[in-house]
């Protein structure tokens, strides 16, 4: 599944009026097909041109290699 999403703005901003936060919105369908639910905790890695969200589960592996 793709969908095409916008990093949305979010928090307060700095006194140059510059904001330093983003949110992301995922429909439930988008995380069911990932294996998660709204509430889990996920791991969040930044790599190289790449945001990757991981279900942070004790009895998966975690993978480390994107």
């Amino acid at each position: 599944m793709v969908r095409k999403k916008t990093l949305s703005p979010s928090g307060a901003k700095d006194e140059d009026g510059e904001y330093h936060n983003v949110h992301l919105n995922l429909h439930e369908d988008e995380l069911t097909v990932a294996g998660m639910a709204i509430g889990d905790e996920v791991f969040v890695r930044v790599r190289d041109n790449k945001i990757i969200i991981q279900k942070a589960d004790e009895d998966e592996n975690i993978e480390h290699e994107f």
